[in-house]
C-alpha cells in the first residue's frame, strides 16, 4: 500500500503544534509495519532552519518527504508548483491523506486526486468546529469555504475525525453526509519509559528553587484559554504563596504580548514564567517536574499535550472543549472543567487540596493513555481503515 500525505506544513515545523508531531509519528510507524509513505508538504514553519532540501525527496526517518517553497500568506501556502508536483505524485499512490482544510495544498491534492481517480481523505485536525469560525477570521473562512473547501470536502472519499466531539461538531454546523471514521493521536510509549530526574526542569530556573509550579504548554494563541487560566491563577497565587505559572510554547499571532498585559494588570507578573517553545526531552522535563497540567482551550480537536502529560504521570485538568474530555471523564483520568476562571480554580484545586486523590487521578491517567493511545495500536487502526476504503472504492 502506498499513501501519499498532501501537507500544508510539516515536521519539524513545530509552531504548528501537535498534529506536526502527531502526524510524522503516525507516518514513520506506518512506514515500520510495511506501509510506504511519502509526504508532499512546503517549507511553511521552517524559514529559520537553512539546511532543508527543497524540491527533492529526501529520507526523514524512513518517511519520504519534499519540501517545496510556497509564496505569500504562510498560512496559506500558495505554490504553482506544489499544484504541479501534486498532479505529477498523485497517480502513483493507492490514498491520498490530507490533514488540513484551509490551505491551497489541500485544494491541490483535492484537484488531483478528483483528476486522476484517487481516494482521498480529509482530516480537519479541528479546524472545522463552529468555534474556530467565530475565534479567527470568520468572514474569510465563510467565503473560502463556500467558494472551494465545501466542494472538496463533499468530493472527499472519507473525514478522519480524532475525537468522537470533532465528529459531532463537524455534522452538525456543516451538513454534509460524508463517511467518516474516528481514530485518535497517539504517542510513542518508550519515550516515556525513562523519564528525566525530577527537578531538571526547576534547576534551569532559579525562580522556580523550592517552588511548585502550574504547567500550560501549547501554541498561545487564544483558542488556548489562556485568558481565563490566568484568571484563575490570580486567586491560586493568593491561597499558595509557593504556586508558580510556567507558560511554555511558540507565540502564534503575538498573542503573548496581550497575555502579558494581562498578567501585568492582575498583578501576577512575578508569578508567571514565559520559557517559549520547548522539544524533546526538555518538554518531557517540563512535564515531569510540574504538579498539574492544565489545557484550558475555548476548542481543541484532540490534545497531545493532555496525553503526553498523562504518560508523564502528570494529572490533568482540561476544558469540556477539549476532544478528548468524553475518554478522560468516563476513565476517572483528569479533572474535566467549563471554560469559566471560577471553574478551572475548582478544579485546580480540587487536586493542590487533596494529594491521596492528586496521585489517584495522575496514575489513572498513565494507565488510560498506555491502554489507548499506543502508536503501533493507532497506526492499525489507519491500516485497517485504508485497507477498508481501498476494498470498497
Amino acid at each position: 500500500m502506498k499513501i501519499l500525505n498532501i501537507c500544508p506544513s510539516y515536521y519539524p515545523a513545530f509552531k504548528y503544534g501537535g498534529p506536526i508531531q502527531s502526524v510524522h509519528l503516525l507516518n514513520k510507524t506506518l512506514v515500520k509495519k510495511g506501509i510506504f509513505v511519502s509526504v508532499l508538504t512546503t517549507t511553511a514553519g521552517l524559514e529559520d532552519i537553512k539546511d532543508i532540501c527543497i524540491n527533492k525527496w529526501i529520507n526523514l526517518e524512513g518517511v519520504n518527504v519534499k519540501y517545496i517553497k510556497y509564496c505569500g500568506y504562510e498560512h496559506y501556502n500558495f505554490s504553482l508548483n506544489y499544484l504541479l508536483q501534486t498532479i505529477k505524485e498523485v497517480r502513483k499512490f493507492d490514498i491520498i491523506y490530507i490533514p488540513a482544510i484551509w490551505n491551497f495544498p489541500v485544494l491541490a491534492g483535492s484537484i488531483a486526486s478528483i483528476l486522476f481517480q484517487k481516494p482521498f481523505i480529509i482530516s480537519p485536525r479541528g479546524a472545522l468546529y463552529e468555534e474556530t469560525f467565530k475565534i479567527k477570521s470568520k468572514n474569510k473562512k465563510i467565503l473560502y469555504y463556500y467558494l472551494f473547501a465545501k466542494h472538496y470536502i463533499e468530493k472527499a472519499t472519507a473525514i478522519h475525525f480524532t475525537a468522537e466531539p470533532e465528529k459531532e461538531g463537524f455534522f452538525s454546523y456543516f451538513k454534509h453526509n460524508n463517511i467518516s471514521f474516528i481514530i485518535p493521536n497517539g504517542i510513542d510509549l518508550s519515550e516515556f519509559k525513562n523519564l528525566p530526574k525530577k527537578g531538571s526542569f526547576i534547576d534551569k530556573y532559579s525562580i522556580l528553587k523550592d517552588k511548585k509550579y502550574i504547567l500550560f504548554l501549547g501554541r498561545i494563541t487564544p483558542k488556548k484559554g489562556i485568558d481565563i487560566l490566568i484568571e484563575a491563577f490570580k486567586n491560586l497565587s493568593q491561597e499558595y504563596e509557593e504556586l508558580y505559572l510556567v507558560i511554555a510554547g511558540p507565540n502564534n499571532e503575538e498573542y503573548e504580548e496581550k497575555i502579558k498585559l494581562l498578567i501585568k494588570e492582575l498583578k501576577i507578573i512575578k508569578k508567571v514564567l514565559f520559557v517559549g517553545m520547548l522539544k524533546g526531552k526538555e518538554k518531557i522535563s517540563a512535564f515531569v517536574d510540574s504538579e498539574i497540567f492544565v489545557l484550558s482551550s475555548y476548542s481543541e480537536n484532540f490534545g497531545m499535550a493532555v496525553i503526553e502529560a498523562m504518560a508523564c504521570g502528570v494529572p490533568v485538568v482540561i476544558s469540556n472543549k477539549v476532544g478528548i474530555y468524553k475518554e478522560i471523564e468516563e476513565n476517572k483520568a483528569g479533572v474535566i472543567v467549563d471554560i469559566t476562571p471560577k471553574s478551572i480554580y475548582n478544579g485546580i484545586k480540587s487536586l493542590l487540596s487533596d494529594e491521596s486523590f492528586k496521585k489517584e487521578t495522575a496514575a489513572r491517567g498513565k494507565r488510560f493513555v498506555e491502554n489507548y493511545y499506543n502508536i503501533d495500536r493507532v497506526a492499525d487502526m489507519m491500516i485497517n481503515t485504508y485497507e477498508e476504503i481501498l476494498d470498497k472504492f
